[in-house]
């Protein structure tokens, strides 16, 4: 009797979800990225999204939309509704909390994470009003815009390091569980969760952690307090745009145009916060939370950024316009090159990043 017990205990073990990001058939997936379309370009008004995963070989069409369970993005985040409590470690993160106002104090950051005594996920995002804090669903005000979203698998003694990265970016919890367990694995979380900042004394304002997914694949998060001058792409609104970066060694170029598997939208559509590197020798995509404005020297956030040649082609090659530089100008270090307009046709021989 008592072993036909265990083998019932035993079965129902092995047949237990792990926690960790889910893939768009609900199924364990070690990390995946998506884009979520912007409602003028979207039959279902903004809330399709394309979807990549170390399996693919480029976009793919989420077959259910964002605001459902079963889509990928909605099944790995329905897990923190429905965490043990007990054992769990869970939070989620924004800048502009569901049903308050927007703290432009803190970070300008946005995330979930859910994570056990051994596995769990980190997800970054860039929605306003994201999750709810009852139960999953998604905000209509999240629809109008384009979005973006990264998920890692990782192994929960990473936390101290995803906690430090929380940390310098000064996120705003409004969902949290921390165990005694995890407090004594990662003890800055119990930081980020009581909302503590950097000490007056503090001197150094960023960090950069290094991460591996539980599949292998290493990434590097990129974080910042708002005392350090770091930026990544939203350009909208009332605050002044950063501009294309030229010169100094290193060119970053400003997005204008997108195409994803056919459907075609400008920046004025897009509240994605991601970076593609122009350079096949590293091919590093990054996706984060900061806008591409002036106001966010003064705010906290960062960037996650994986290299993956088939992900960096998939990024690389949905971008159709961008602001490039004039590099048939001579110059010289007192003088960097003019941001001019270019498009996908036009040959590309300056470094850039």
């Amino acid at each position: 009797m008592w072993r036909h017990c265990l083998a019932i205990i035993l079965l129902s073990n092995f047949g237990e979800a792990r926690i960790g990001c889910k893939n768009m058939d609900g199924r364990d997936v070690d990390w995946f990225a998506a884009l979520k379309y912007p409602a003028n370009v979207d039959e279902r008004r903004g809330r399709s999204f394309v979807y990549f995963d170390s399996t693919q070989k480029g976009w793919k069409l989420s077959p259910q939309p964002i605001n459902s369970t079963d889509s990928a993005i909605g099944a790995t985040v329905n897990q923190i509704y429905v965490m043990d409590k007990r054992r769990m470690f869970g939070i989620a993160y924004n800048d502009d909390v569901p049903g308050t106002h927007v703290n432009g104090d803190r970070g300008h950051s946005k995330g979930v994470a859910l994570f056990d005594e051994s596995v769990g996920f980190w997800m970054l995002h860039s929605v306003p009003n994201y999750p709810p804090p009852e139960r999953y669903d998604y905000p209509e005000t999240g629809s109008k815009f384009a979005q973006s979203f990264l998920c890692l698998t990782l192994d929960a003694h990473f936390l101290q390091d995803i906690g430090e990265y929380l940390r310098f970016a000064q996120v705003t919890p409004f969902i949290t569980n921390l165990p005694d367990f995890h407090k004594l694995l990662a003890p800055v979380l119990e930081d980020v969760v009581s909302k503590k900042s950097l000490k007056r004394s503090d001197t150094v304002y960023t960090t950069i952690r290094g991460i591996e997914t539980l599949g292998g694949r290493k990434v590097k998060g990129f974080s910042k307090h708002k005392k350090f001058q770091l930026v990544e792409t939203w350009r909208n609104g009332a605050a002044k745009d950063v501009g294309s970066q030229c010169g100094g060694g290193a060119n970053v170029y400003d997005v204008n145009n997108i195409a994803l598997l056919g459907k075609s939208f400008s920046s004025s559509k897009d509240h994605s916060k991601w970076g593609v590197s122009m350079n096949e020798k590293v091919p590093a995509v990054c996706i984060g939370d900061v806008n591409r404005q002036e106001s966010q020297f003064k705010r906290g956030g960062g960037a996650v950024c994986i290299e993956d040649r088939t992900l960096w082609k998939t990024f690389r090659e949905s971008v159709t316009g961008f602001d490039g530089c004039d590099v048939s100008s001579k110059t010289d270090e007192k003088e960097a090159p003019k941001a001019i307009k270019e498009d996908k046709k036009t040959k590309k021989s300056n470094k850039s990043v």
